[in-house]
């Protein structure tokens, strides 16, 4: 099972923390080997494996990997082993090479899963940051295989006890075997008919994915309940972009929505990439939906990587394999060898009477590589290859006697050939021996379009791994919370020792976490927590705040804010919003099991009482918002109004905040039918228009 887990080290553990690290001994010491196209792979001595495959070298270059000194922290439960690679000067490669790390099992817990204690990360040379890369754990070798497309430093982290330090360390999963093929075709298909336009559909993926394999926002099911949302991630992601949602401001809600929509697309393609990679490809279905993908993925700039994927593995699986049975059909008993020798092994560079270089499979390779990048489409793909191999295979056929000659001489001396001579065939023959190459040719590229196809669901894989950081980086950044207050100077707050709490939490949160007590007299009072954390803890909506003395297990608060979550900052001013900054006309979105519909209210005065107008009479109006009178309290920018029979009770409560000159607004109605026992609410979300 082929698993990308991301660890991330919070940055104060790696910069700062280093500095009481032990070292551990090993450092220094280096084994090396010489590799050749004929032999791509080596052993070392120290533990450490390769395998290049057959396109990367075009000659003989020294493989060499240097052991680094062991950062170790056990303190904080883990512990680091890198080592450093070098392949002659190459750095960036043409082709995803394996490589296997050992590990060491010993320091995972007992019966702790490998997969959980251990993880590969490569040093950014640049930045000097552990980024991810693309591994799987071989857990009966004790190994890591990592696949590169460059050569850097690679670690190996061990992890003790991952859970105690969740604050610091998060593990994704991009296991993508665990994904329903079904699934990942239906949201293909979404993507498709939207033509690329965000969906639900991955959304729920993505969702899915992370929670699926205990991932870093495993056990939050179930801890949004309290805010509105539906009981699990999926639910809550997905209210996080609604207008509807009463929590989070419309930029945050809109990234969350983006970069989960990313990463269920790119799971998606990835997932159905390793379908037609490792099965018959049989399925009329998929082919083509991938193909119609492959095409509209690439006229998208953040979908390019997983579009070449899906354009290669279908091009060059049916196209080529196509062009290939239909040239054996054309093979001939018997290829003229001077032609054949131009075209595979000649090279003159230094001449000055015509330029020529025989192609390799690695040259071969490279051109398929760019025809694909060039010609997403299937039929542009193979009108394209088969010109260039019309093309390829005619060059010989137009240099006059005295190159031939020159070809035919080189060709003497290289194989010893006394025999060979300059070959004049008729236009008729030319055209049987064009053809007969072209098959032979096909032939010889056929393990060429394999190598490809692995390669672009590689590439498709990296940018599934680069998704799944965006979305660990949106979930893992810190948001300061400002408490604001109008403090003379001199003087003391007027919520001086108050206690105060988010609420409401999650029963997964940790109180005292989200609890504190106001002291001092700065104007400005700031916490900091993840999103994450903030998730976890149930998405709270308010901070409230209790007398001193008061019990906030037991005794209602003295003043409860609410607030819309904004990032980097999110700020809450103790005071409140004069009433005359309100009024106005307001449209809002209003949600009542599901459906959503708009209409505009105007917040105003109407013969002396406070009251929300509909801009319509139409019927229904006062079940979405009471009509009035309100109450307004300054203090806390909520206004609130219920109404009472002996059969049926209402009430709304709407919330005010004022963001950069916008005054956004939030509501919820209650009707209770007394009689039946049963309850309805109805929420709203809207903006200030006039």
């Amino acid at each position: 099972m082929k698993k990308t887990v991301s660890i991330l080290l919070a940055a104060a553990l790696l910069l700062s923390s280093l500095a009481g690290c032990g070292n551990g001994g090993g450092g220094g010491k280096s084994d090396s080997a010489t590799l050749s196209p004929e032999a791509t792979g080596v052993a070392l001595s120290n533990g450490v494996s390769v395998e290049l495959g057959d396109y990367v070298l075009d000659g003989e270059t020294e493989f060499t990997v240097a052991k680094q000194p062991v950062e170790e922290n056990k303190d904080e439960g883990y512990k680091i082993e890198a080592y450093d690679f070098k392949l002659g000067d190459m750095t960036e490669l043409s082709d995803f090479i394996t490589l296997r790390i050992p590990y060491d099992a010993a320091y995972c817990e007992d019966g702790q899963d490998p997969a959980k204690c251990v993880g590969a990360k490569y040093k950014n040379e640049t930045t000097g940051e552990w980024e991810d890369v693309l591994f799987e754990v071989d857990a009966a070798a004790n190994e890591l295989i990592i696949y590169t497309d460059h050569l850097s430093t690679f670690g190996v982290f061990h992890v003790k006890d991952e859970g105690q330090r969740s604050a610091k360390i998060t593990n994704i999963y991009a296991d993508v075997t665990g994904i329903d093929q079904q699934e990942a075709m239906e949201t293909l298909r979404e993507y498709v008919a939207g033509g690329g336009a965000d969906g639900e559909e991955a959304v729920g993926l993505a969702a899915r994915l992370l929670t699926g394999y205990n991932g870093f926002l495993g056990g939050v099911a179930g801890a949004a309940g309290e805010t509105g949302f539906a009981t699990d991630l999926t639910g809550t992601i997905l209210n996080m972009a609604s207008l509807g949602s009463p929590t989070f401001d419309t930029a945050l809600a809109d990234s969350a929505y983006k970069k989960m929509n990313k990463l269920g697309k790119v799971a998606a393609a990835v997932k159905i990439g390793a379908v037609m990679l490792s099965t018959e490809k049989t399925d009329a279905d998929t082919l083509g939906l991938y193909k119609d993908t492959a095409m509209l993925a690439l006229s998208y700039a953040e979908s390019a990587a997983w579009g070449l994927a899906a354009s290669g593995l279908f091009i060059f699986d049916y196209t080529i394999s196509s062009m290939f049975e239909q040239g054996l059909a054309m093979k001939m008993d018997k290829l003229n060898e001077v032609y054949v020798y131009f075209n595979d092994e000649y090279s003159a560079k230094e001449r000055t009477v015509f330029q020529w270089t025989a192609r390799s499979l690695k040259d071969w390779r490279q051109v398929l590589i760019d025809i694909a990048e060039l010609n997403p489409n299937e039929a542009d793909a193979k009108a394209a290859v088969e010109a260039e191999i019309e093309s390829y295979a005619r060059v010989f056929w137009t240099l006059d006697s005295v190159d031939m000659g020159v070809v035919v001489t080189e060709m003497k001396e290289k194989n010893s050939k006394g025999s060979v001579t300059i070959p004049t065939p008729t236009e008729a023959e030319i055209e049987a021996l064009v053809g007969g190459y072209k098959a032979y040719l096909y032939e010889r590229l056929y393990p060429v379009t394999q190598s490809v196809s692995t390669y672009m669901q590689r590439k498709a894989e990296a940018a599934y791994l680069k998704a799944l950081d965006e979305v660990k980086e949106f979930f893992n950044q810190s948001i300061t919370f400002n408490i604001v207050e109008d403090v003379p100077d001199g003087e003391k707050s007027q919520y001086d020792g108050y206690a105060l709490r988010f609420a409401p939490l999650s029963e997964n949160a940790v109180k005292e976490s989200w609890s504190g007590r106001m002291k001092g007299g700065a104007s400005t009072k700031s916490t900091k927590f993840t999103l994450l954390g903030y998730i976890q803890a149930g998405c709270p909506k308010e901070l409230q705040l209790f007398k001193p003395g008061d019990d906030p297990e037991s005794d209602e608060p003295e003043l409860t804010l609410g607030f819309k979550l904004s990032a980097p900052v999110t700020e809450v001013k103790l005071g409140g919003l004069p009433l005359e900054e309100l009024l106005g006309t307001y449209s809002v979105a209003f949600t009542v099991k599901d459906e959503t519909d708009t209409y505009n209210f105007t917040f105003m005065y109407y013969e002396g009482q406070l009251v929300f107008k509909p801009e319509s009479d139409g019927f229904g109006t006062a079940f979405l918002l009471l009509p009035g009178p309100y109450e307004y309290d300054p203090a806390t920018a909520t206004a609130t109004c219920g109404v009472a029979t002996e059969s049926m009770s209402a009430s709304t409560k709407a919330s005010f905040i004022s963001e950069e000159g916008t005054v956004r607004f939030s509501s919820d109605t209650t009707w209770e039918n007394i009689e039946e026992g049963t309850t309805a609410t109805c929420y709203g979300e809207g903006t200030k228009i006039d």
